[in-house]
């Protein structure tokens, strides 16, 4: 038996003996308390200060604790620190959402840690992106609390992140994702749009990271891709980089059994010296073998206009004009 169908089968074993009733996550609303953290990278003050403003603009009272400018070297203090801090957001029943504040490295120090118990008996709406790909991955994986691949709480929002973030209140009709008209720089190769492979699928929604998705690999928290469409987005790779992960996931069955692939932006993901591949030759040779319905160039990654992708929820896409289409049937 394969390494990956050994673990689906362990996993599916866990979820039949826990298959007991738990109340269901509520809507986000606006004069709802939403907790801060910090679950990866130190943040400052600065930083503290804009994620409280963009709550406020978005009719939301954020709630932390002055523990959340620990530092500890490059994290936002020690592990045992950040896991509390998300235990107790999960566990007090006045917080409807938690909203990490940045990225940067750290999380997924912190998975084999996680009370999945706590977070099962307590659903709520966890909302970031980057290295908190590892936490919205996981948690959703492991309780089915509702996880949204978003923007991070200290970036200013633009009015295309606003509109997107419309999931987050639990509509419940379908959402079409529109394309940024803020995204493209004129001559910048990372803001083009191009199909790898054309065709449309429809499944549940996984993803985000390209370096977080490869580190999950090999652990108990590797993400679970059969009959799903992943998304993926890096920042800062050199091409070569994005070519060995790619290279390592198609190694490892990852894309086995996955029915389409929609890329952010790669935001400076460049060649390492001229002559070398660019980011568009290595996407094509990497994923156009794979048949699968595969785009790149949706409105999601290291910039200020972010799609709101909610982890698990069913999305319909075509690769050939981009279209996107999230069911937002609740959560």
């Amino acid at each position: 038996m394969k390494r990956r169908d050994f673990h689906k089968t362990i996993i599916s074993a866990a979820a039949i003996t826990k298959s007991i009733q738990l109340k269901p996550a509520k809507k986000l609303m606006k004069g709802d308390r939403v907790g801060l953290i910090a679950p990866a990278s130190k943040i400052d003050k600065q930083k503290l200060y804009r994620a409280v403003v963009n709550l406020e603009t978005l009719g939301l009272e954020a709630v932390y604790d002055w523990n959340i400018l620990a530092a500890e070297g490059y994290l936002a203090g020690t592990d045992e620190h950040r896991v509390k801090q998300i235990h107790e957001m999960y566990a007090d029943e006045s917080i409807a959402a938690i909203w990490c504040v940045r990225g940067g490295y750290g999380a997924t120090r912190l998975l084999d840690q996680l009370d999945f118990e706590l977070i099962r008996q307590n659903p709520k709406p966890l909302l970031g992106y980057s290295d908190v790909t590892a936490l919205l991955n996981t948690i959703h994986q492991k309780t089915k609390s509702p996880c949204f691949h978003a923007q991070v709480a200290c970036v200013p929002f633009s009015e295309y992140t606003i509109e997107q973030l419309q999931p987050i209140w639990g509509l419940s009709e379908s959402f079409e994702v529109l394309p940024s008209k803020n995204n493209k720089k004129k001559g910048d190769a990372a803001y083009e749009s191009y199909s790898i492979v054309e065709g449309s699928a429809t499944g549940p929604l996984v993803g985000g990271n390209l370096s977080l998705i490869v580190s999950l690999i090999g652990t108990a928290h590797e993400i679970e891709t059969d009959g799903k469409i992943v998304f993926i987005e890096d920042i800062g790779e050199h091409c070569y980089r994005i070519d060995r992960m790619l290279t390592q996931l198609i190694s490892s069955g990852f894309f086995t059994g996955v029915k389409g692939i929609i890329l952010g932006i790669f935001e400076d993901c460049t060649p390492e010296r001229e002559g070398t591949q660019t980011l568009k030759e290595v996407l094509m040779d990497r994923l156009q073998p794979l048949g699968i319905p595969a785009a790149y160039g949706y409105s999601f990654g290291h910039l200020r206009d972010q799609m709101t992708l909610p982890i698990g929820s069913t999305v319909t896409i075509n690769t050939r004009n981009h279209e996107f289409i999230l069911q937002t049937d609740g959560y």
